[in-house]
């Protein structure tokens, strides 16, 4: 069940309260994760999923208003060729750093600024969970790790500034663009490659972005939510 109504969080940027509600770590400090909330892991990751629609994206709007959004375009990073898994395509993310994160959310708004220069606002649902581990060199024993990626708002949409270091260009894609990059590993003649599952996870995020805001696009169906919500 969805609603519009938010709790802001330590840094000011708003977290829908049903994810604060289920995962209430995500403002404990970084410093727990490891030793109370998550001991079996070694690190911790957060990822993005930013959307605008193709008027806003062409016409120059800073609107992001994603309630008035009827044409959803998700946004892509592509990877440098001297990063790992050069010239993949990703949504913005990164790990969490105890020497620069305070909490998870902290992590997520420093990661998308670094990455692509936008102002989260609002932490809205989670579209995935991804967890993997590898060994590490020399026998110094195994590196686990868990990966949070959100659906979030942005302050404006027509501004992406990319750190040359890690990615070399972006792309705003609609669903059924995505659904081909996947299906045939290219969109307008130009190849795209995917990091696991990440292919599966950008098509969830769409899945999660139209049931989030379609239920919410009047203010009669947010109040009869809000409703049934209490009820429950």
């Amino acid at each position: 069940m969805n609603t519009n109504t938010t709790t802001n969080s330590k840094n000011g940027i708003e977290i829908s309260p049903h994810l604060l509600s289920k995962y209430p770590f995500l403002l404990s400090p970084l410093s727990s994760l490891p030793t109370i909330h998550y001991p079996t892991y070694t690190d911790f990751g957060v990822g993005a999923y930013i959307f605008t629609s193709k008027s806003q994206h062409h016409q120059n709007n800073t609107n992001s208003d994603p309630r008035t959004n009827s044409d959803p375009h998700l946004l892509l990073l592509h990877r440098s060729p001297t990063d790992s898994y050069p010239l993949h395509w990703e949504s913005p993310g990164g790990g969490a750093d105890p020497s620069l994160d305070d909490t998870l959310v902290s992590a997520l708004c420093r990661e998308v600024v670094e990455e692509t220069g936008l102002q989260v606002t609002k932490v809205v649902d989670l579209v995935a969970v991804d967890e993997w581990s590898k060994l590490l060199p020399g026998g110094q024993g195994e590196k686990k790790v868990i990966k949070w990626g959100f659906l979030v708002e942005v302050a404006e949409t027509d501004s992406v500034k990319l750190n040359p270091e890690e990615h070399c260009a972006f792309r705003w894609v609609d669903e059924e663009e995505l659904r081909g990059a996947i299906g045939d590993g290219d969109i307008e003649g130009e190849r795209m490659k995917f990091i696991g599952d990440q292919g599966r996870n950008l098509l969830k995020a769409f899945e999660v972005f139209r049931g989030w805001y379609t239920s919410s696009s009047s203010e009669e169906e947010e109040k009869e939510e809000e409703k049934t919500h209490v009820e429950c």
